[in-house]
């Protein structure tokens, strides 16, 4: 397999093992409890800080990171100069970076943010990464490289009526979306999204209007909706198509061969046969009557037609081609009041999250620029009952005042957080970390859940019980003295402690599994990959 070289890829291909985990200080809750998170503050060390209690649990990753189109001039750094980037590849890069290119510095700076995504996602996961010409080509080339060519699932065009007049040559109106699977074999096949019958009609019958037709020309128009059959019904009117015999072939069923009497209801004759049989089978088909979904027309001799409801909503294999108007989410952002240029439309992710059908899933952003993905999270749990939750990164000053704000505005709940200082540092925990956010790590790391401080009568070092197992962090040494404090029974233990004072025969006999503080917990992600 082909791969890419750049200057100083070798300082950055094994740097996300290196980044040392921060602590996320929690800062306020807005909305009530609802497990959605936004994180400001660097992507980098925000994404490694949230491994001991997601690795392997995010559904769903959407980024829109720089284009690294050179342009400055608006709020949202298009670019990788930006003081944050710059210190970073200095510090991570060395002198050798004053040397490197637009595109060197850019793919520096997505190397080991794309290889701690590939951990948070779970084995059935994907992700989808928006980008336009100017990287596409070395994104692909490194997505293939970290996730695996053979985890390749698409490479989607999206149109949008957004024209660049500008444009040298020609006026490009599209980007990409990079699709990747965490393991092509485990991600659930046949990805369909919804069409929404009402919408198409409403939106149809919208344009036909400005445009000045007459009610005939509108009726004709609306046989066109959709291809099978072209049959709506809206409130108390009905549009249909009779001219022309209507074939079997044009729905989607089975080839099937069998004929059988379906009596039309006024006539009481047996309707007229399509040249390859029914489309439905016979008991299929007598549902289907019963359930008022079949339009038989003014006699037998027109083949009965599968009615669409504009209150239902079909499903169609997910397109490499998608349009989406960027106008509508843009002047939802003006008309707020913020100060964003080019924000990605709500549809768009919105369509992306359903691709990806499990509505209970996690949906991260560690690109979250104005809180797109989050506003259509809400938009889709509103609309299917689901239960998503997102987590969005922005390292921008506007964090607060943009992207949790335009949260807010749509209704959104959420933990707010800041990147805090690292959790340990020349291989010891840092003084300057709170001992609750180290047991909340350490309860993460082991459990993969969020930790809460217990309530019960067991000693203060006490975190908890999880699938049996009790866990307990003890800053001293592991010795009969402090066995004797511990209250809570449990199938088994582990215990965090400077060092053990009591016998490995002790151990074994009542289950207990001594972790040393901090070798044991300062090594748990410093070799992940």
């Amino acid at each position: 397999m082909p791969t890419l070289n750049w200057l100083g890829k070798d300082k950055v291909v094994n740097y996300a093992a290196q980044v040392p985990c921060h602590a996320l200080d929690f800062k306020y809750n807005f909305g009530g409890t609802s497990g959605n998170k936004i994180i400001h503050g660097d992507n980098l060390l925000a994404l490694k800080s949230l491994l001991p209690l997601y690795a392997g649990r995010v559904k769903c990753i959407y980024i829109d990171p720089p284009y690294n189109t050179g342009n400055e001039g608006w709020i949202y750094n298009d670019n990788v100069n930006s003081p944050q980037i710059q210190k970073w590849l200095g510090q991570v890069v060395g002198r050798e970076g004053e040397d490197l290119t637009r595109h060197d510095k850019w793919l520096c700076m997505m190397y080991p943010r794309l290889k701690l995504l590939k951990q948070l996602l779970s084995d059935d996961g994907a992700i989808f990464i928006s980008i336009d010409d100017n990287e596409q080509a070395n994104l692909k080339l490194v997505c293939d490289e970290i996730f695996g060519a053979q985890n390749f699932v698409a490479e989607s065009i999206v149109q949008s009526n957004s024209a660049k007049n500008n444009a040298n040559f020609i006026s490009v109106t599209h980007e990409y979306l990079l699709i990747y699977a965490k393991d092509i074999n485990s991600t659930p096949k046949n990805w369909r999204v919804k069409k929404s019958n009402a919408d198409e009609f409403k939106k149809r019958c919208l344009r036909l209007i400005k445009s000045g037709f007459s009610a005939e020309e509108i009726h004709k128009e609306l046989l066109t909706l959709t291809k099978y059959p072209r049959f709506f019904e809206f409130d108390h009117y009905t549009y249909s198509d009779e001219k022309g015999p209507f074939r079997a072939s044009d729905l989607t069923a089975p080839n099937s061969k069998n004929f059988y009497d379906i009596i039309h209801p006024v006539t009481k004759l047996p309707c007229k046969v399509g040249g390859r049989g029914w489309a439905y089978s016979e008991n299929e088909m007598n549902r289907l009557i019963a359930a008022g979904k079949i339009f038989f027309g003014k006699d037998e001799t027109v083949m009965p037609q599968l009615k669409n409801y504009l209150f239902e909503d079909d499903t169609s294999l997910a397109k490499s081609v998608l349009f989406f108007d960027t106008q509508a989410t843009t002047k939802w952002v003006k008309a707020n009041r913020f100060e964003f240029n080019f924000p990605k439309p709500v549809e768009l992710i919105e369509y992306i999250l359903q691709m990806y059908p499990n509505k209970n899933s996690i949906v991260l952003d560690a690109f979250a620029g104005s809180g797109t993905t989050a506003h259509a999270v809400l938009n889709l749990n509103a609309a299917d009952g689901g239960d998503r939750k997102f987590i969005l990164i922005e390292m921008e000053p506007y964090a607060e005042s943009i992207t949790a704000e335009r949260v807010r505005r749509v209704g959104g709940s959420f933990d707010y957080y800041e990147v805090g200082e690292p959790l340990f540092v020349e291989g010891d925990i840092n003084p300057a970390v709170s001992l609750e956010q180290i047991r909340g790590y350490v309860w993460a790391t082991e459990t993969a859940t969020e930790y809460v401080k217990p309530e019960c009568d067991d000693c203060a070092e006490f975190l908890g019980v999880d699938k049996g197992t009790a866990y307990y962090f003890y800053t001293g040494v592991l010795d009969s003295d402090f066995l004797a404090t511990m209250r809570t029974r449990a199938d088994s233990y582990v215990i965090f402690a400077e060092s053990n004072a009591v016998g490995e025969e002790f151990l074994q006999k009542y289950k207990i599994e001594f972790k040393k503080i901090p070798r044991d917990i300062v090594k748990i992600w410093s070799d992940a990959e």
